[in-house]
């Protein structure tokens, strides 16, 4: 009798189920590993952390520029929304949304923002955080990273952007 068959035929469903495994939980793992570091070092979650600029050693954000200041927050709307806030200084800066699964469902830059300031609420349905007279915007899960850029032009200009960026902001409504 051949088991040649039956053993290929194993190999290739365990195949294909680490393969399963690898795709959709592997997003899941890398962000609770990096929203657990940042929520460790922010003290705790719905808090901003400021990290220090990004040298040749920095790998809390996955390729960091040094040129760019991060501002990094580990948001938790599943008990109630989350309000982000930050000054837009007059260089390139961002506000990124990621999801639990690694997705970034919401991005705003400097172009976009319209005044010297944005704020934003960030909520686990519509309804959550309406009435604020703040744009809402819609988690697609309860946890995540929020992740503000700003980039330092000029070395004569990093200590008034990073006062600002110093100013962004998540905080629980």
């Amino acid at each position: 009798m051949k088991t040649w068959p039956i053993w290929l035929a194993g190999t290739i469903a365990l195949a294909a189920v680490f393969h399963i495994l690898t795709v959709f939980g592997l997003p899941y793992g890398i962000m609770n590993r990096a929203m657990a570091g940042i929520a460790s070092q922010a003290g705790g979650v719905n808090k901003p952390l400021y990290p220090e600029r990004a040298t040749a050693e920095s790998r809390g954000i996955v390729r960091p520029s040094p040129d760019l200041l991060y501002t990094a927050c580990v948001y938790d709307v599943s008990v109630q929304p989350v309000k982000l806030s930050s000054p837009v200084p007059d260089t390139y800066w961002s506000l990124s949304t990621f999801a639990s699964n690694t997705d970034n469902f919401f991005v705003v830059n400097d172009r976009e923002v319209k005044s010297n300031r944005i704020e934003i609420i960030l909520a686990a349905n519509e309804e959550a955080g309406s009435g604020q007279g703040i744009p809402v915007i819609v988690a697609p899960s309860s946890k995540g990273i929020v992740l503000f850029r700003s980039l330092v032009p000029s070395e004569d200009l990093r200590e008034e952007i990073d006062a600002k960026r110093r100013e962004a902001n998540c905080e629980p409504l």
